[in-house]
Formats: C-alpha cells, structure tokens, sequence
C-alpha cells in the first residue's frame, strides 16, 4: 500500500511484525542483541542491550511511539576482543588491577 498524504504507510518496516519478531526472538537464543531506539521528533538515540526476548518486549511496548526508529544487531558479531575500542579493568583504591583473571 503506497504511503497517503501524510507519508505513513502500512507496508513500511515494521519491528513488530511477526517476521522481525521471529528473528529478534531466534537471536536472543545465541546472542545479545544490540537496540539503537531513534525517536521520532524527540531527544537523541538511545541505545540498550537485550539478553532476553521478553525484555525486549517490554522495552518497546512501555518506550517506543508511533514513528520510532528500532535498529538491531548481533552483540556477537560486533563486540568482539579483536576490535574493541579500548579495554581495561578498574582499579583499586591504590591504581593497581589484576594481571590475571578468566576475563
């Protein structure tokens, strides 16, 4: 359906279409899921991560609006050890970390 004189239209990408709903929930089973919430008319992107499907369920139902832009990506495919930005752990009370540990 082409959109009317308003610019909305129903055959528009739709996160909560069945299909977009399938993939998110099938992620979810290996993966994080990254979410990068664009509101329309509002303030600036928010972004969230997601480890479970019912979360994310609830997070669009009690946060987004009519117009509101979801982007979604795999935390696995891109957070990854070889292409952090910057890594480190946090220090003491006297500025010293571990050197070991399993992460």
């Amino acid at each position: 359906m082409p959109a009317d004189d308003t610019g909305w239209t129903s055959d528009g990408p739709n996160i909560m279409s069945a299909e977009q709903q399938q993939v998110l929930r099938l992620t979810l089973e290996e993966s994080f899921v990254i979410v990068e919430h664009r509101f329309l008319g509002g303030p600036g992107p928010r972004v969230t991560v997601f480890s479970e499907f019912d979360e994310l369920q609830q997070y669009l139902r009690q946060n987004a609006r009519p117009g509101d832009s979801i982007w979604c990506w795999r935390y696995d495919q891109l957070c990854r050890d070889d292409n952090s930005l910057t890594h480190g752990k946090y220090p003491d009370a006297q500025g010293r970390t571990p050197r070991g540990g399993a992460y």
